[in-house]
């Protein structure tokens, strides 16, 4: 256990916040003392936050080298098979809101062991689901239990560390998300050529167990006594979320983080098929190439942990969103240009997947600080703003694919162009209320 000294401490309501860990503590000193009390800081293990954290985005990637196995089995049109990831990011979004809020309430370690039990359950579902139907609806519940582990473990980072220490261990958590996205493809391919789609899932349910039975030995509960007695029901949530959504700077973080999701997202609901039917390059082949951007995403991931205290975190971030937005601006057109190929398609995305990682860690942590009593409602709002963004491209991507390379670029474009004018709003509102990135 850490031991953490209240430094200009400041009172509110006859609470006050350690600028250390950000953790709420009970004054003993007259309101508006300063307090030289210690307080015991609860001892995160970052290994198992970034595992437990890595759980979700695994579950959504290993499937897209199924695909074209599901689309035989179920024969069903790539419109509908988009479903099977479009209905795990739809599941989500909305689980975050309700999670995160949720673990705000009741704390972090109840609510992050329940939805590794669900996750669990429901991966064992969608192993033996008889229709397509049964598959979407079971991958829609199979996302409530990964919900948990995603915003849970953000908001529990939140909760004990702050600033340049939190963006630290955001780092791990990116990373962990980037080599997840690495190896689920190719974990996914080949496991499918032994086991079938059902062997994957049941391989899923595995993890879960696991992942439950290391984070009830490891997990502390770090939920700050403040929120003790807090109110949950459907007006409480839309009072605190819509809270949120009043802070421009807020949503302005939120959406530049949402959006980082979403060319990978957009990609893998299309480039199955398109690299199956032109390339013959499917199963575990197909992971092999997606797995060089999340590497490239793991890379940035893990260098901004050490470039933010170098650089900062104002100049880091305005120099990887600005080289995102040049790289989604001209991504058509150099696929026009050179027609499409492997090295054509993958290689802008591997650059660019470079750039969001460094982004990531960056904007969610800079999201969640602006209202530490609220981190876990914050990370919930986070994580379904990003998976609304992602699952409307899912399924724009696979709706208007037309089979030609052109078709993959548009959604993804689109969305760095995006992100750049949300982060060109961020600075706008940032010089009005002088707060600092």
């Amino acid at each position: 256990m850490n031991l953490c000294a209240f430094t200009r401490a400041t009172a509110l309501n006859n609470w006050t916040f350690c600028n250390s860990c950000t953790r709420p503590q009970k004054m003993t000193a007259q309101s508006g003392a300063t307090s030289t009390q210690l307080h015991v800081q609860p001892a995160l293990s970052r290994w198992q936050l970034a595992a437990s954290s890595a759980l979700s985005p695994f579950a959504l990637v290993v499937v897209s080298p199924l695909l074209p196995e599901l689309r035989r089995i179920y024969q069903a049109p790539e419109s509908e098979i988009a479903y099977v990831l479009s209905a795990y990011l739809i599941g989500l979004g909305v689980a975050q809101l309700l999670l995160g809020a949720l673990s705000d309430r009741h704390g972090r370690r109840p609510v992050l062991l329940i939805s590794l039990a669900v996750y669990a359950i429901m991966s064992v579902v969608c192993a033996y689901a008889p229709t397509l139907e049964w598959l979407i609806a079971a991958r829609f519940l199979q996302a409530f239990g990964a919900a948990g582990t995603a915003a849970i473990c953000r908001a529990s980072v939140h909760d004990v560390h702050h600033g340049d220490t939190a963006a630290y261990y955001m780092s791990y958590i990116a990373a962990a998300h980037s080599l997840a996205h690495t190896m689920a493809p190719v974990v996914g391919g080949y496991a499918g050529d032994l086991f079938g789609f059902s062997g994957v899932f049941l391989g899923l349910s595995m993890l879960g167990v696991a992942m439950g039975a290391w984070s009830w030995r490891a997990m502390p509960e770090t939920r700050p006594r403040a929120t003790d007695g807090q109110a949950f029901g459907l007006l409480h949530l839309l009072a605190v979320n819509g809270r949120l959504l009043k802070s421009p700077v807020f949503v302005c973080y939120a959406m530049i983080y949402g959006l980082t999701g979403a060319p990978f997202f957009a990609f893998l609901a299309a480039a199955p098929a398109y690299f199956a039917d032109h390339f013959s390059i499917q199963g575990g082949a197909f992971g092999m190439y997606w797995s060089f951007m999340s590497v490239a995403f793991l890379m940035g991931a893990m260098g901004s942990a050490r470039l933010v205290k170098r650089l900062g975190r104002k100049n880091l971030l305005a120099l990887m969103v600005g080289g995102s937005g040049a790289i989604g601006a001209s991504y058509p057109f150099f696929v026009l240009l050179l027609d499409a190929t492997p090295l054509t398609l993958i290689a802008p995305l591997v650059l660019l997947s470079l750039f969001l990682g460094f982004i990531t860690p960056l904007t969610l942590s800079g999201a969640i600080t602006t209202h530490p009593t609220m981190a876990g409602t914050a990370s919930g709002l986070c994580g379904a703003l990003t998976m609304a963004a992602s699952a409307l491209l899912t399924i724009a991507a696979g709706a208007f694919y037309d089979g030609t390379g052109l078709g993959l670029t548009w959604s993804m474009s689109g969305s760095m162009v995006s992100m750049l004018g949300f982060y060109l709003t961020l600075r706008v509102f940032e010089r009005r209320t002088k707060t600092a990135l």
